[in-house]
């Protein structure tokens, strides 16, 4: 026979010294899943030009991952707040990132 050795582990958390963070950007009825997230994006960075807030509900019904006005609004919000989406008079347009050299060159360009 085999002896096996065990050695137990004590974990200690700290929660008495920590805030439960509150939500920035779900309420309730509108907690979009990452999935719809996903597909929103998808849908943005594929259109050939801006997209209103219909036109996104209408192409996410018709690959079959239809959301809720709340939801989609929430997930907007979230996508604006990371950068990736921007909304101007005429819709939603993709943000695509920018490269390191054009991040250097906005931070340490001349002024004008």
């Amino acid at each position: 026979m085999e002896d096996y050795s065990y050695s137990t582990h004590q974990y200690t958390f700290v929660t008495h010294s920590f805030e439960v963070p509150r939500p920035r950007f779900s309420r309730r009825g509108a907690n979009p899943t990452l999935e719809t997230i996903e597909y929103m994006e998808a849908a943005l960075r594929a259109a050939d030009r801006p997209t209103s807030r219909n036109e996104l509900l209408s192409v996410l019904a018709s690959w079959g991952h239809s959301t809720t006005r709340q939801s989609l609004n929430a997930a907007l919000a979230f996508l604006g707040e990371q950068g990736v989406i921007a909304e101007g008079s005429k819709g939603l347009v993709y943000v695509p990132a920018a490269s390191p050299e054009l991040l250097r060159a906005i931070r340490e360009g001349p002024r004008m």
